[in-house]
């Protein structure tokens, strides 16, 4: 399990939120929980007692709306990893192609499908770039390529056109998880038999505890999935929350800004670090390299100590344990995080 081990561990041994640590392992919206979202959840608590709408028509027309795409298109998901066991269970691709380092859980849903699993390792000389033609010579009609877009950890954002050149040869699933952290274009109107698109919102929106994700798809393939999967996979506080999530365009404009001036000044402190190799950033995370395995996991010894977590990426396909990853959180918590590591380093 521990190869599949992710970031956001806040519980002890007992299970207990510690709730006094700063969290940098995980990517989520430090702007937390908006008050309309907030709102949603307190006005709608006590309606856990009835069932949740197993067809979430309010959250579908939300959804909708707001990515102007058909409401027939659209799967909804516990969570957007969901939707790579759903697809690979339905699908069963005999092959899986994963452009590494990425998302452990392409490969974990893969190989429980029973798929094997081809890795494309990108190099870190190159920041981490997918070369799509040399991709594109591997591939055969019956493999299933799946690309985080944009790509966790490196944070590359892969063009559209290169995307839809490896879809005139194979089906593609694109993970745009971190999307709505940026005003970038969408792999969502392109969908067709040949590409899907699956998407979080629990990380802009600061709601990983209730899991809530969708996935558009061609429409018969929705169908085909929607008739798959748990009938209640999306619970009632997750439905109203998305809705009022969906509806709050002044969030999303605050996050955008936020993060258009957080990173800048994170980078540029980050950089002027001794020993710190950055690879170029396009979301709320960087990823960067030390020297030498040993002396990264020192470093994250000593932060927990000092009640800070990052995220190691040991077990990341494709990269080491000299390798970390930080979120961008707020100016004070990034400057405590950087004064830390100018001090350990």
């Amino acid at each position: 399990m521990e190869r599949y081990e992710h970031g956001g561990q806040v519980y002890d041994a007992a299970g207990k939120v510690l709730s006094d640590w700063l969290d940098f392992s995980a990517n989520i919206n430090p702007l937390a929980l908006s008050n309309k979202i907030l709102h949603a959840l307190t006005e709608n608590l006590r309606g856990v007692v009835n069932y949740p709408d197993p067809n979430a028509a309010e959250l579908k027309r939300a959804l909708a709306e707001r990515y102007d795409v058909p409401e027939k298109n659209l799967v909804l998901l516990n969570g957007a990893a969901e939707f790579f066991y759903l697809y690979f269970n339905v699908t069963r691709p005999p092959r899986v192609v994963i452009p590494v380092p990425s998302f452990a859980e392409y490969e974990r849903a893969a190989r429980a499908a029973g798929c094997d699993v081809k890795f494309f390792v990108t190099s870190a000389a190159d920041n981490f770039a997918l070369d799509t033609d040399s991709l594109l010579a591997e591939l055969t009609p019956a493999d299933c390529v799946i690309l985080g877009r944009p790509n966790n950890p490196t944070g590359n954002l892969l063009a559209p056109e290169k995307i839809l050149r490896l879809a005139e040869v194979s089906s593609v699933v694109v993970d745009e998880s971190f999307i709505d952290f940026i005003d970038a274009s969408s792999l969502k109107k392109f969908v067709s038999e040949k590409i899907s698109v699956v998407q979080s919102l629990t990380k802009v929106f600061a709601i990983p505890g209730l899991r809530l994700g969708f996935a558009v798809v061609e429409e018969n393939f929705a169908r085909q999935l929607n008739l798959s999967k748990d009938v209640w996979n999306v619970n009632f506080l997750a439905q109203k929350a998305g809705v009022a999530a969906l509806a709050d365009e002044d969030f999303l404009r605050r996050t955008r800004e936020w993060l258009a001036a957080e990173r800048k000044f994170f980078v540029e402190q980050l950089t002027a670090l001794r020993g710190v190799k950055i690879f170029p950033p396009t979301m709320n995370f960087v990823l960067f390299k030390l020297a030498t395995p040993a002396l990264a996991e020192k470093i994250l010894r000593d932060l927990r100590r000092e009640k800070i977590l990052l995220r190691s990426c040991a077990n990341f396909v494709g990269l080491d344990g000299s390798y970390l990853r930080s979120a961008i959180r707020s100016r004070e918590e990034n400057l405590r995080l950087l004064a830390a590591l100018k001090n350990f380093l």
